[in-house]
């Protein structure tokens, strides 16, 4: 009895001293081996603020090095884009990861109409752009689920860009800004 009573605390001290290195969990993303489609690279010239993360739940857009990702009026809750966000994909088992990026831009004409929707969908973004973006970025993503996502990058006349998801509709929690560091 005293035995198995040893091993038990023996295996909990264990346990607890390296509770991240057990078992990877059911569904959970192999990001030393990913799928095979996985994506790991944003196409340009997005891949200048944003980089692919990998982690537990699947693939990630965070920001790239020299560059900060911020909520309106909020300096500590840190954004991410998720390949879970599309609103079909939320509630699926299992990790999420993008499978097909394509990038876009939108000028003129077409980037007025555009400012136009992201502003009647996100107050903060009309009450922080007042001018149109002489362009606006776009990338379509797409996830292993076969879900999609549209992420529009206008740019502020300060040089800051926006993000603003729409998985499918255009949130204003979906919704921040990005911003080069200073050094």
């Amino acid at each position: 009895m005293a035995c198995c009573l040893g091993l038990l605390l023996s295996a909990c001290a264990g346990a607890q001293a390296h509770g991240n290195d057990g078992p990877t969990p059911v569904g959970a993303m192999d990001c030393g081996r990913p799928p095979g489609n996985a994506l790991r690279d944003l196409p340009a010239p997005i891949d200048g603020w944003a980089r692919v993360d990998c982690g537990a739940t699947g693939t990630k857009l965070v920001p790239a090095p020299g560059w900060q990702w911020r909520f309106p009026n909020s300096w500590f809750d840190r954004p991410i884009a998720p390949a879970s966000a599309p609103d079909a994909s939320v509630d699926e088992p299992g990790a999420k990861y993008f499978v097909e990026f394509a990038a876009a831009v939108l000028e003129g004409a077409e980037a007025a109409e555009q400012h136009a929707r992201l502003a009647a969908a996100v107050p903060a973004y009309r009450d922080a752009i007042k001018t149109v973006p002489e362009r606006i970025h776009r990338l379509d993503a797409e996830n292993n689920l076969g879900h999609d996502m549209v992420i529009w990058f206008p740019a502020s006349a300060s040089g800051d860009l926006w993000a603003i998801l729409c998985t499918p509709e255009c949130r204003p929690d979906y919704a921040f800004i990005i911003q080069k560091m200073t050094p």
